[in-house]
């Protein structure tokens, strides 16, 4: 009976199997779209789609694609237009980067990554960054390091692949999410094509649904390492001869709203850093100069993360989500919210950084 059993399940699955499956030969897989303002008032979208070439030599530099645009006024429309311009089955499931120009970003995002949250073939952990001068400029470029098209700018936003403290990178959940939560802005590396390959280094930070202001270079690799403790950070330290720089190899940051009953709310942040000394100008044998080369690291960082929190709340956003915190402990209400509104410009950051230092090197 059995045996009989395994015959119909086995001729039921060979008719079943295969219905919804395309050869590869039969696919164009998708691995980066950018979305720009139109050239043409009448649309709300310019969609491009970059599609990988397969090619049976993989090496650096010989990466091959197509890029196919179309304006719309949606960007599932423009989707279905390009697959009316190409001899194949579009493949989203190979797309890990989507690039959006800066004058797409003033209208509402919010809106515009509703469809790709709701494509079940695009992942979750797909990057999303700004394109300058244009995402289509970005998405044109070719790396001559590149294997594969794309794959650049997925492993420069990897953290495995690149632990640079300059390169902040996002993904589409958190970027979503971001987009809903009150209480936490949004924010995007941007992306410049420079002699055969790419500059990130810089981001916006957005507030709502828009951009809000630029951060240089400096104030992006403060808010990564704010953002993610775990990067390798530099700290140059003194001037002239007395210059040192440390490598924070291990960095842990902590903090915590407090409204005391009397006196002014404020931000309590614990930093504390371990590492050794890279590069000095000069000789650092006793250990009396490793402990002064520690008090002047930690108040050259707490001096940095003072300016600049202070500096993200002159231009009230709040990427490192302080408003969470405050909702932790008071609640979301109306109420709430409208009270942390009006309490965030008043607040003081009071910022307090330990380091310790291992010695020079790595082998001290």
């Amino acid at each position: 009976m059995k045996y009989h059993l395994l015959i119909i399940f086995i001729m039921v699955t060979f008719f079943l199997a295969g219905c919804q499956f395309n050869d590869i030969d039969k696919r164009f897989f998708v691995v980066a779209i950018g979305i720009d303002q139109p050239e043409n008032a009448k649309h709300h979208f310019r969609v491009m789609l970059k599609l990988t070439i397969p090619s049976a030599q993989v090496e650096a530099g010989k990466s091959d694609f197509q890029i196919i645009t179309q304006e719309s006024n949606s960007i599932s429309e423009a989707i279905r237009v390009i697959q009316s311009l190409v001899d194949k089955k579009l493949d989203f499931g190979h797309c890990r980067v989507i690039v959006l120009d800066k004058k797409i970003m003033q209208s509402n995002q919010l809106d515009l990554m509703k469809w790709f949250i709701k494509r079940p073939d695009i992942q979750g952990i797909t990057y999303v960054a700004v394109g300058e001068p244009s995402a289509k400029e970005v998405l044109s470029w070719k790396v001559k390091s590149e294997r594969l098209p794309a794959n650049a700018l997925v492993l420069a936003f990897n953290e495995v692949t690149n632990r640079s403290p300059y390169v902040l990178s996002e993904i589409l959940n958190d970027y979503y999410m971001r987009l809903r939560e009150s209480g936490i802005d949004p924010y995007l590396p941007i992306i410049k094509p420079i002699n055969g390959s790419f500059k990130i280094n810089t981001s916006v930070v957005l507030k709502g649904k828009t951009i809000k202001a630029e951060l240089n270079r400096d104030e992006t690799r403060l808010l990564n390492e704010l953002l993610n403790p775990e990067k390798t950070a530099l700290i140059d330290v003194g001037k002239g001869k007395d210059q040192i720089f440390v490598n924070a190899e291990q960095t842990k940051t902590n903090m915590k709203i407090i409204i005391p009953k009397k006196g002014n709310p404020y931000v309590d942040v614990q930093i504390k850093i371990k590492g050794f000394i890279e590069e000095s100008q000069k000789n650092l044998h006793r250990r009396s100069d490793i402990k002064e080369s520690e008090k002047k690291a930690a108040i050259l960082v707490s001096a940095r993360v003072k300016n600049f929190l202070e500096h993200l709340q002159k231009l009230e956003v709040d990427p490192l989500g302080l408003g969470l915190k405050y909702q932790v402990k008071h609640g979301i209400t109306k109420n709430e919210l409208y009270q942390w509104k009006n309490l965030y410009p008043k607040l003081e950051f009071h910022v307090k950084s330990d380091v310790k230092l291992k010695g020079t090197g790595t082998m001290y």
